[in-house]
């Protein structure tokens, strides 16, 4: 009875999505206001917070949940990781650089959070470009390729700035946006290949608070 009223209730949430809307606006614009503001320390501090609870909601409001979903996740979430695992330990892929703790608890100093990031980039990028009509797929994987590895530039200034990892030199080197565009392509490619149905709003809305997030931040690096 109990598991039926939850599941209920979970369904009520889903046929919502300005619920989920809501929470990610309010997190994301409270982020952006709390990192240039003197308390950003407790806000950098609940970055992985903030990445796992995007996670869930954006999971929450797929609207078609089932086993080519679960795949996305795994597949993603290994394969960033582990090309993580191969740039922190032996500078393939990326290039030099190493995570301190801002991002939460690691495993051979790769941030266990860092496969969702990967999940949660690509996925958003994939709920835009996958729905757009009337363009062939080797088309949309290259395009959502693209687009990622550009969000990855907005990314790479402000995570410096803030701590969530750290270049050789300070220097963010090409390498690491190849190897963005060989990840992501692997991960847009398999999206395409097991054809995961991207219906979900919430996830189109948390890419627009994504690329507001890192582009105002790179507009106030000297601020924070």
């Amino acid at each position: 009875m109990k598991k039926t009223s939850v599941l209920n209730f979970i369904e009520k949430i889903r046929d919502r999505p300005l619920i989920g809307i809501i929470i990610i606006s309010a997190f994301y614009f409270f982020g952006i206001i709390g990192i240039i503001s003197p308390y950003q320390d407790w806000f950098i501090e609940k970055t992985a917070f903030n990445l796992m609870l995007s996670f869930l909601i954006v999971v929450l409001y797929q609207q078609r949940q089932d086993l080519r979903l679960i795949l996305a996740i795994i597949f993603c979430y290994l394969i960033g990781f582990f090309a993580e695992f191969l740039g922190v330990n032996y500078g393939l892929i990326f290039g030099s650089y190493n995570y301190p703790d801002t991002l939460g608890p690691q495993l051979k100093g790769v941030p266990l959070i860092i496969g969702i990031n990967w999940f949660i980039i690509t996925f958003c990028v994939g709920a835009v470009i996958f729905r757009l009509s009337k363009m062939p797929l080797v088309v949309k994987v290259l395009l959502a390729t693209v687009l990622t590895v550009l969000i990855d530039v907005l990314i790479e200034p402000v995570a410096m700035k803030i701590d969530f990892w750290n270049w050789s030199n300070n220097e963010v080197p090409f390498q690491n946006y190849l190897g963005w565009a060989v990840i992501s392509l692997l991960i847009f490619s398999f999206y395409a290949l097991i054809k995961i149905p991207f219906k979900n709003i919430v996830a189109v809305v948390l890419l627009i608070w994504q690329i507001l997030f890192f582009g105002v931040l790179n507009l106030f690096l000297d601020v924070i």
